[in-house]
C-alpha cells in the first residue's frame, strides 16, 4: 500500500518545479545592451525597424532598463510611437511569463492563428 500512496505525490514534485521556473524578466534583467537588442531583433511580431534598435543601442538600454521603459520613456528616446508601444506591451508581457512556458505559449498561439 505504500507504493499507492506514493503515487498521488508525482503531481506534487512536477509543480514544485513549475514554482522553480524564472521568468523571463528575470532572464532579460542579465543582458547588457547588446543581448538585449539581438533579443528583441529576433522577436520579428515586434516589427521594430533598425533604427530603432540602433535608438536603444545608442542609448545604453540594457535588459534592466528595457524592463523598466515606459512607452512615454522610449519616445522620449527618439522612438515613435508604435515601437513605443510594442516595447513597453512586450516588456510587461516579459514580466507576466515564466521563461519555460514563454517559449511553449509562443509556439502553440503562432499554430492557432
Amino acid at each position: 500500500m505504500s507504493s499507492e500512496t506514493g503515487t498521488p505525490y508525482t503531481p506534487a514534485s512536477t509543480s514544485t518545479t513549475e514554482n522553480e521556473a524564472v521568468t523571463l524578466a528575470d532572464e532579460i534583467k542579465k543582458y547588457n545592451t547588446t543581448e538585449l537588442i539581438d533579443f528583441l531583433r529576433r522577436e520579428e511580431d515586434l516589427g521594430l525597424s533598425e533604427k530603432a534598435l540602433e535608438i536603444l543601442e545608442t542609448q545604453g538600454v540594457n535588459g534592466r532598463a528595457f524592463l523598466k521603459t515606459s512607452k512615454e520613456e522610449f519616445q522620449g528616446l527618439g522612438l515613435g510611437f508604435g515601437p513605443a508601444k510594442n516595447l513597453a506591451e512586450f516588456a510587461k508581457e516579459c514580466k507576466e511569463k515564466k521563461k519555460r512556458s514563454f517559449s511553449s505559449y509562443h509556439s502553440i498561439g503562432k499554430i492557432r492563428h
